[in-house]
């Protein structure tokens, strides 16, 4: 992989690398969250067991989560963005910008054209 020196580059330049580097990221997540789920199928499967009956075992994680993250949060964040095409796509502005709205930035658009007003 050639060196890049980023010192070098606009500010343009910049934001659009990010907006590729959030994309590949996303991409390299779910590719290896997918060979994940195909390894842990394959050893249930191995041990005689049905993936149904792995996703159920795992069950008291996700719940474990869930009750744990609703007594520590007093509050949900704000909606800051939304996508027009679909409303239920919001963003808090937390955390990794959200995938359909990387995607817009990747496309050349403004994060601001989808802020919500308040």
């Amino acid at each position: 992989m050639a060196d890049l020196d980023v010192g070098k580059m606009s500010y343009a330049e910049l934001v659009s690398l990010r907006a590729k580097l959030e994309q590949e990221i996303e991409g390299k997540r779910d590719e290896e969250l997918k060979t994940l789920a195909d390894g842990y199928a394959k050893k249930l499967q191995a041990a005689g067991f049905s993936v149904e009956e792995g996703i159920k075992a795992l069950l008291p994680y996700t719940e474990a989560k869930r009750r744990g993250s609703a007594t520590s949060s007093t509050s949900h964040a704000r909606v800051l963005y939304r996508d027009p095409a679909n409303p239920e796509n919001t963003w808090s502005g937390r955390g990794q910008p959200a995938r359909w709205l990387a995607q817009y930035v990747a496309a050349g658009r403004q994060r601001e054209e989808f802020r919500v007003e308040s």
